[in-house]
């Protein structure tokens, strides 16, 4: 056998293997109810790319609207700054997006990025958002109260997406440099 059938043979069987795990059974079904919505996947970098941690974004938002009641959060000034600073939020993606659409409650992972490290798993944009209309009133360095769902570790692990399952999906690949949309493979 060729090389070039092992790979195509290698392809199918993993096809297979995701399309018959329940985080791929999960993504067929929101791909289908809700298009591409249901591919936001948000990644925690590691240090290499097996050690980043995928989430199912869309499961996740659908799972806490309906099982959870949201809290408030204080602003922590110095996270929207380093959101900006860090370029994991763009303005021009506030201004056109988020503020032309209700606010949701971000989504927090208590412990996500580690022991004591809670992380903004969906919402980082309203987060700064929030942010900017709270310092554009005067408000800045204030306690604002900011509507959140938090997460236990209990509760954000099911919607990990397994790497072997994210390399698969090709969701390293981003959609025209958009750093909150992925390319997903198409499941059916």
């Amino acid at each position: 056998m060729s090389s070039r059938n092992e790979r195509r043979l290698d392809k199918k069987a993993l096809r297979k293997t995701v399309i018959n795990h329940p985080v791929g059974k999960r993504i067929a079904r929101n791909l289908k109810h809700a298009g591409t919505a249901a591919t936001e996947v948000y990644r925690i970098d590691g240090d290499t790319p097996d050690q980043h941690v995928y989430f199912d974004v869309y499961s996740m938002r659908t799972w806490a609207m309906a099982n959870l009641e949201p809290a408030v959060m204080p602003m922590d000034w110095e996270r929207a700054e380093g959101l900006i600073k860090s370029g994991a939020v763009d303005r021009r993606r506030i201004m056109d997006h988020t503020i032309q659409h209700d606010i949701r409650p971000v989504i927090v992972g208590r412990h996500a990025a580690g022991i004591g490290n809670d992380q903004i798993l969906d919402g980082a944009h309203t987060y700064v958002a929030m942010a900017l209309a709270a310092t554009a009133s005067g408000l800045a360095g204030q306690p604002v109260p900011i509507p959140a769902f938090l997460l236990l570790p209990d509760q954000w692990r099911r919607f990990v997406i397994p790497n072997h399952i994210a390399k698969a999906l090709n969701f390293d690949i981003k959609i025209d440099g958009d750093d909150r949309r992925w390319v997903s493979a198409d499941m059916d």
